[in-house]
């Protein structure tokens, strides 16, 4: 069954929402209050020395592509109706009110709402005001109750919601969409993120207000929980942005499979220290890790080559003190290490209480991004930092 009318009404709710989002996060002022349903759709109460400016907005959606606020619409009139009907309670409340009527419809330049829009001078807003009762005695059916309704007020009132009224069209989801991604501000890395990020910050704003509104009380918020609630998700995403992949997430196997034949310096000085196979296979995996890992991140700009360098900077001055410390405990100079003195080195080497390392703004405890830089380096091919896992005979570094 199709019920295109509930389908309407429950896309104009969603605009709402957008609208009040919008609101929270282009206000320039930072104790305002914003309510979702209270005197209107959307309202922004500001605070001045002297009392509150009230901005009241009615947002109208339409899915038809056509102008929802045309001069016989019944959305218009009964927007000026309800306006005017509550003005007397709103000024005593307030001592300015603004209004505003938002549609992602195209409003003429001819039309009623937009000469009612275009009014600001005393002159002007008389002329909309005669422009406006001369359309309403054109009106029939409900709207014409309706009209009859607004001009039944005086002209003092008409003229203070005229003068103080401005219509927003061609407002498309789209445009708040855009309009919204600039107002959050989002940090490098996140731009990926940031449509699940504006949908949190909307579906948070509605469960606050239905968790209101449950209790039977009017929504009211100020911006500080849609901020708070920005920056945790800004401080989530910027978190997994700087996380490298698992082992498994990598394409190591593949790379495993495609360099078989490749004869790597760090897997000969594996051998030569005695390692079990199943050791060197391991080993393998992680170095292939490591490589892929290092690729993508440098690809994508997480990293910068100047980050693995300082990396193994680090990594090297870790491998040579283990080094140097042995040497001294076991009085033996380096170049006369046997391959157990070597396989001592890198058993202490390789395995620490824990696989920290960091790389710029990226850290990580995984094992083979450790292990695989450490294989990079005894490579020893274009890095600044070699080390090595077995000497050969001859060569005293």
């Amino acid at each position: 069954m199709d019920n295109t009318e509930a389908s309407a009404s429950i896309a104009g709710y969603g605009y709402q929402f957008e609208r009040a989002l919008y609101r929270i996060f282009h206000s320039s002022h930072r104790d305002a209050l914003f309510g979702i349903e209270t005197t209107d759709d959307v309202e922004e109460v500001i605070p001045t020395a002297t009392g509150t400016i009230s901005i009241q907005e009615q947002d109208k959606l339409t899915l038809s592509g056509k102008n929802p606020l045309q001069d016989s619409s019944k959305n218009l009139w009964n927007t000026f109706k309800n306006w005017l009907e509550k003005l007397e309670q709103s000024q005593a409340t307030h001592e300015e009110i603004n209004f505003i009527l938002v549609t992602n419809g195209v409003v003429g330049s001819n039309s009623l709402v937009h000469l009612l829009s275009a009014a600001s001078s005393p002159k002007d807003v008389e002329h909309a005001i005669k422009t406006l009762r001369t359309h309403a005695l054109t009106m029939d059916g409900a709207t014409a109750e309706i009209a009859a309704k607004v001009t039944a007020f005086d002209d003092e009132s008409i003229a203070y919601v005229v003068g103080r009224f401005e219509v927003i069209h061609k407002h498309e989801s789209a445009s708040i969409t855009d309009a919204m991604y600039a107002a959050l501000q989002l940090p490098e890395g996140l731009d990926e993120h940031k449509k699940v990020i504006l949908d949190s910050l909307t579906g948070h704003l509605f469960n606050m207000a239905r968790e209101t509104w449950r209790r039977r009380e009017p929504f009211w918020t100020t911006s500080l929980p849609l901020f708070n609630r920005k920056q945790l998700l800004f401080e989530k995403f910027l978190s997994e942005a700087w996380t490298a992949r698992s082992q498994d997430e990598t394409e190591y196997r593949e790379l495993i499979a495609l360099n078989q034949e490749l004869n790597l310096p760090f897997i000969f000085q594996l051998k030569e220290l005695g390692l079990m196979e199943r050791t060197i296979e391991k080993e393998l995996g992680h170095y292939w890790a490591g490589y892929a890992e290092r690729s993508r991140l440098l690809l994508k700009g997480k990293v910068l080559p100047e980050h693995f360098n300082e990396l193994e900077n680090t990594l090297h001055g870790r491998w040579d003190s283990l080094r140097e410390a042995y040497s001294n405990l076991k009085g033996i100079p380096f170049e006369d290490f046997s391959g157990d003195d070597h396989k001592q080195i890198y058993i202490s080497t390789t395995t620490p209480e824990k696989f920290t390392i960091e790389i710029g703004r990226l850290k990580s405890d995984h094992r083979y991004l450790y292990l695989g830089t450490y294989h990079h380096q005894a490579n020893d091919d274009g890095t600044d930092h070699p080390i090595l896992w077995h000497q050969v005979k001859g060569e005293g570094k």
